[in-house]
């Protein structure tokens, strides 16, 4: 029967282990990654609902303060 061969340096017997500002830059890029992709699809999408157009488009009926559509 053999022995376990003890790692060479502790470097290697934490490999699998990352260094916290390596996973935070990664996570930070994969924040930005998906945030970026949801502004772009609300961009091709465009507005959603009805009450989104512009103001200059309305005017307010008169005597009651609310805009008409």
């Amino acid at each position: 029967m053999s022995t376990p061969r003890e790692p060479s340096s502790p470097a290697k017997a934490t490999g699998r282990l990352r260094s916290p500002p390596v996973v935070l830059v990664g996570f930070l890029l994969l924040l930005a990654l998906v945030f970026l992709g949801s502004y772009a699809l609300g961009a091709a999408v465009g507005p959603v609902g009805p009450a989104t157009d512009s103001p200059s488009t309305t005017s307010p009926t008169p005597g009651t303060g609310h805009t008409h559509h």
